[in-house]
């Protein structure tokens, strides 16, 4: 289902907006700290803080089973 905006999105945004509205919630976050990543940060206002476990697996923590303190 295609979204009209008011102010003219291009195609591009409006298939991005779709396809965000059909991830399941799960996926939400993870997706939604990349694209804080790569947005400017807008001017007068402080970044959002992440949560911790926003992009444990790409930066090698895991989940704490690769630990040698687990046996």
């Amino acid at each position: 289902m295609r979204r009209s905006y008011p102010q003219g999105v291009s195609t591009l945004r409006d298939e991005l907006h779709s396809l965000i509205d059909r991830l399941p919630e799960s996926h939400v976050a993870p997706i939604l700290a990349l694209v804080r990543e790569s947005a400017p940060a807008e001017s007068g206002g402080d970044e959002w803080p992440l949560p911790d476990f926003v992009g444990a697996l790409a930066s090698g923590k895991g989940d704490g089973c690769s630990s040698p303190e687990v046996s």
